[in-house]
């Protein structure tokens, strides 16, 4: 399970410059015809002082360590990677959906487009996982080159407000199969969100996303679990002024986009395309922007973006990892 870092230095001693690369998931409750993964791999926050720093670094960022691939599956499937996504716990209509929406439809690219050319675009950004590979019956094939949002589904808190890690499969597992909102997908990501007021105790002091891959029967299910950073606005990356006026929202689309670019390259965790220390593609980024634009709200109010998608809407992307530049890049054309 590939977790978004969060260091914290000074805040929190004992997390600092950890890497919880196999952390255990609870798996009490869980269906018998399920089985999970105990697979995890952990990346902790900077503090936000030695953020600034970095962004904009690439070789700091990713250290100059190699990315390699280790034999495991890659999401190659044809024509897409597909998103399903798990609004859980009270998202009324407005808190932030259609720009989450807005951004997994962007990284396929649309002819609604309309930022200036100049500016890079978020397909550019997804461009960056498409040299990532994997032998299929003798054949190289990469990473699929588009993405599409498949689904949304809403849930009720059928978990309660306060749940841990393993408590994530039971309710993605739940939403698949016949009769449920999703259908079973080989080439799916299932994304679970929840609302601020939902409790995990390892987020915000542990991780800020993850994810990994569990079972149904013998089918491997690819999934993923992102909080809301409004809970903890100085460990998830909230700013003060965000591009779409949702500063916890445009926060939790940068997790969202390192969890992803990662699932797709390195679905079953630690097998696919990751470095000597670890490190996923997009854990080796985390929390740099590259270079930003600034831009102003109606109220005034300056706020920076590096990335443009459908019908102009801005956004601040961490960077991902270039496999043939062997840095931290913004687009690949």
């Amino acid at each position: 399970m590939a977790k978004l870092k969060q260091r914290m230095f000074l805040v929190l001693v004992l997390l600092s410059l950890a890497c919880f690369s196999h952390l255990p998931l609870a798996s009490a409750g869980a269906p018998k015809r399920v089985t999970r993964t105990q697979q995890a791999h952990g990346e902790f926050r900077r503090q936000r002082q030695l953020t600034e720093q970095w962004e904009g670094s690439a070789s700091a960022q990713g250290q100059e360590i190699p990315i390699k691939y280790w034999g495991g599956p890659v999401m190659t499937g044809n024509p897409s990677v597909n998103v399903y996504i798990i609004y859980y716990g009270s998202w009324p209509a407005g808190s932030g959906q259609g720009v989450i929406g807005n951004f997994i439809r962007s990284l396929s690219g649309d002819s609604s487009w309309q930022g200036a050319p100049a500016e890079a675009k978020v397909k550019l950004w997804w461009a960056i996982n498409r040299p990532y590979s994997q032998d299929v019956d003798g054949e190289m094939k990469n990473v699929s080159r588009k993405v599409r949002l498949a689904g949304i589904a809403y849930d009720d808190y059928s978990a309660g407000d306060s749940f841990e890690d393993g408590t994530v499969w039971e309710v993605v597992s739940s939403k698949i199969g016949d009769g449920n909102e999703f259908p079973y997908d080989p080439q799916g990501i299932y994304l679970l969100l929840t609302s601020k007021d939902v409790i995990n105790p390892g987020f915000c002091t542990q991780y800020c996303g993850w994810h990994t891959m569990g079972y149904m029967e013998s089918d491997a299910v690819v999934y993923s679990y992102v909080g809301h950073p409004g809970q903890c606005p100085g460990s998830c990356g909230v700013r003060s002024t965000s591009p779409n006026g949702k500063p916890a929202i445009d926060a939790m689309l940068s997790v969202i986009a390192h969890e992803v670019a990662e699932a797709a390259t390195d679905p079953d965790v630690q097998s696919g395309w990751f470095d000597d220390e670890g490190e996923e593609n997009a854990d080796k980024c985390g929390w740099g922007y590259g270079s930003t634009k600034t831009g102003r709200d109606n109220r005034g109010k300056t706020y920076e973006y590096n990335l443009v998608g459908m019908n102009g809407m801005r956004f601040l992307i961490q960077q991902n990892w270039d496999l043939l530049k062997n840095e931290c890049v913004m687009q690949r054309k």
